[in-house]
């Protein structure tokens, strides 16, 4: 079930927390700033002004569809809360999981013409929150605005670097060290020792990491001898350091979360 909220967009500069932060509710209980978007982060105000003119903010209940592949391109979706699976359908019916987007990434692209259909469909993971832009107002933005035309070449050109990275995993990475990779993405910057919440269901996971549930369970347990605990959808990683050393052990450097965090500022920077 989708819900659609008329409400003000702030232009504001981004507040502490960005929005769209992980485990976050779906509702929303403010104005979203649209600086808080990494999509703006560098769209002139004026720009901004005008894509806030149409701009809609809906939520949906899980499993809600968001839109499907061979309708048309209608808008152009950003998440503000919550999760949302990347589907394509085969014509026998048959589901492959592209990606699952998260807070703040965009859903769909622009239309490069009038006809132009959705290649994947999008439903909601749980309780999910979007922003949406109707796509031709956005297009048209995008050849009178520099800025946003740029801030959209660079969302595309992160969306392939993503799937080269994706494509790398899942033909030189065992499911261990899939897993393994997977759990350190988690885990918040510059903790040793840390606790949280899958979030979503090990079916996904291993959709997500494209391995069989059986085999999921199989790397759960291996790396239980490498200090990471779970319990249902509670996991318990008790040495950041040591589980970085088990991925290089498996043949893949993995990298702390604070590193991670270096080199997004850098990126942002840039």
């Amino acid at each position: 079930m989708a819900t659609q909220t008329d409400i003000g967009l702030s232009l504001a500069e981004p507040r502490k927390g960005r929005a769209g932060r992980r485990g976050a509710r779906a509702a929303i209980a403010e104005p979203p700033s649209l600086r808080d978007l990494r999509l703006f982060a560098n769209v002139d105000n004026e720009t901004l002004a005008r894509l806030t003119l149409e701009a809609k903010v809906e939520t949906f209940d899980d499993g809600a569809v968001i839109f499907r592949q061979g309708d048309p391109v209608s808008a152009v979706v950003v998440i503000l809360r919550g999760f949302v699976k990347i589907l394509r359908i085969a014509s026998c019916g048959d589901e492959t999981l592209i990606g699952i987007s998260s807070d703040g990434e965009t859903v769909g692209e622009p239309p490069a013409s009038a006809n132009e259909t959705c290649r994947v469909s999008a439903e909601a993971i749980g309780p999910t929150a979007v922003l949406k832009f109707p796509a031709p107002r956005f297009v048209r933005l995008m050849k009178e605005s520099p800025s946003l035309c740029l801030a959209v070449m660079q969302d595309g050109k992160e969306k392939i670097a993503a799937l080269v990275t994706e494509i790398e995993s899942l033909k030189a990475q065992n499911a261990d060290q899939r897993l393994a990779n997977f759990i350190l993405s988690l885990c918040p910057p510059g903790e040793e020792q840390c606790r949280f919440r899958l979030p979503y269901d090990k079916r996904l996971i291993a959709a997500r990491l494209g391995v069989k549930q059986e085999t999921l369970s199989r790397a759960f347990a291996k790396l239980r001898e490498h200090g990471v605990r779970t319990e249902t959808r509670d996991v318990l990683v008790e040495s950041v350091s040591r589980l970085v050393d088990q991925c290089d052990q498996l043949g893949r450097q993995g990298r702390l979360p604070s590193e991670r965090a270096e080199q997004a500022s850098r990126e942002d920077a840039a």
